[in-house]
């Protein structure tokens, strides 16, 4: 059950004033410090899921932290220090003021506006890989524009995973259909930066015609037809309308393999030639990250885990009542 409005945490430095969205995995507040800042509260959603299965997002749900932690960027949500609250993990974000781009007013966007937020979010991307991740799961529902500015800002990391450790089982209903590449469909896909490039590919598209591209699954099965973007929007020039095409590549071995490659192709400097520095944004949680002490906690419900699934399965078993289950305009996975 989600958290009723007006309750305090952290021993009342935030104060919840609404849900912001809900998903299979998370729900995500709008809350208010001490000082009146908005941020947004994240936590695990303790009500769709299994017992036994909730103990381990708790696990996962801290090391999201932790990796958002490391992929410092001003084109990335900020982060601030996790604690618990009822037994239960909470990550206290940037609040940002302003829309999705899946809910933006203007269907099909001027190319230099979304070459603009491509080449931004790109630069966001590099930094995630940089940091031996990928996101897998770029689409203009999970990227932020700030009002008034022409800032695009990458918010939902839910899905993100390290490229050699698959954390839980690709299910077909948590892919974007659409966005996600091929290789997202199968468990034991070879996945990379080239992953993250696809859905890039697939967000410029929607962001200059207003349609979702040929899903990926069709295509590879049914042979189904990839229209080309220039097809619902004739004023997309010639060369972004080819690099888009690239980008959406079936076979990952064929696509630009990293972000900087096919934003070469699309005519954009690279994130390395682009890189600024934009105003911080104050830590949310505004103070040092004590991760010795979060992790000594993390460690434990670890063990605990570990050796709950060690228990002889000759003891007797219980059945544990199935929860409702139920994405989110600030990040919920």
């Amino acid at each position: 059950m989600a958290w009723a409005a007006g309750k305090q945490l952290q021993n009342g430095r935030y104060t919840l004033e609404s849900v912001l969205g809900q998903g299979r995995f998370g729900i995500t507040y709008f809350a208010r410090d001490r000082n009146n800042t908005p941020v947004v509260i994240k936590i695990p959603n303790k009500d769709a899921l299994m017992p036994e299965e909730f103990d381990r997002l708790q696990v996962v749900f801290v090391q999201e932290a932790h990796k958002l932690a490391r992929c410092r960027h001003p084109h990335i949500v900020k982060t601030g220090e996790p604690f618990k609250e009822d037994g239960i993990w909470c990550i206290p974000m940037e609040y940002i003021d302003g829309t999705t781009l899946d809910k933006r007013a203007e269907k099909q966007l001027p190319e230099a506006e979304a070459l603009t937020y491509v080449r931004q979010i790109g630069a966001a991307l590099t930094e995630v890989h940089r940091n031996g991740f990928l996101h897998r799961d770029v689409r203009p529902a999970n990227i932020m524009v700030r009002r008034g500015k022409s800032e695009a800002v990458l918010i939902d990391f839910g899905l993100a995973r390290a490229f050699d450790h698959d954390l839980t089982i690709t299910r077909t209903r948590e892919i974007a259909t659409g966005f996600a590449p091929i290789e997202l469909y199968s468990r034991h896909g070879d996945r990379g930066a080239y992953t993250d490039v696809y859905a890039l590919a697939a967000t410029l598209y929607e962001l200059l015609t207003g349609v979702v591209p040929t899903n990926a699954a069709d295509r590879k099965a049914f042979n189904a037809k990839l229209s080309p973007p220039k097809d619902y929007n004739p004023r997309i020039s010639d060369s972004v309308n080819k690099a888009i095409l690239r980008g959406l590549t079936l076979e990952g071995e064929n696509r630009p393999q990293m972000v900087d490659e096919w934003l070469v192709a699309l005519g954009l400097p690279t994130t390395q030639e682009t890189t600024q520095t934009l105003p911080s944004t104050p830590n949310p949680a505004g103070q040092t990250w004590n991760w010795a002490t979060i992790w000594t906690a993390v460690g434990s419900l670890a063990a605990i885990i570990a050796l709950l699934v060690a228990i002889p399965q000759c003891q007797p078993t219980q059945k544990t009542p199935q929860a409702p289950a139920n994405t989110s305009p600030s990040g919920t996975p």
